[in-house]
């Protein structure tokens, strides 16, 4: 589970730094709703975000949309994790739902053994 770890927060960093992700604290990110599949290896975990709350702002989650026994998924939010789960059995896997609106860049990411792979941040 740490080595699991470990690859989830290097691919986040890496995501974080391809990206260009570097804004100052308090700044503003582009909203994007939609689902955003995050295959790996066996893994398959779709990123969701949506408008929810009044006033409407971006919130994200994950779930599982077919069997990732062995994978891990976790949410980041400004490079910090949130939640983390293995999923150890098969069947529908989901996180809960944290707030991506304005100041706020979150992004899913997903480990099997060695390899990680992100979602888009927003």
């Amino acid at each position: 589970m740490v080595r699991h770890r470990r690859v989830l927060a290097l691919a986040a960093s890496a995501a974080l730094i391809v990206l260009g992700l570097t804004e100052p604290a308090g700044a503003v990110t582009p909203a994007a709703e939609g689902s955003f599949p995050i295959e790996l290896s066996g893994c398959h975990v779709t990123e969701e975000i949506e408008l929810q709350g009044s006033p409407a702002h971006d919130y994200m989650r994950w779930e599982t949309t077919s069997n990732s026994t062995g994978c891990e998924a976790a949410i980041y939010t400004n490079g910090a994790e949130v939640e983390h789960q293995d999923i150890t059995t098969s069947g529908y896997h989901v996180s809960g739902w944290y707030y991506d609106g304005p100041g706020d860049t979150d992004q899913v990411c997903v480990s099997s053994g060695d390899a990680g792979k992100c979602g888009p941040a927003n």
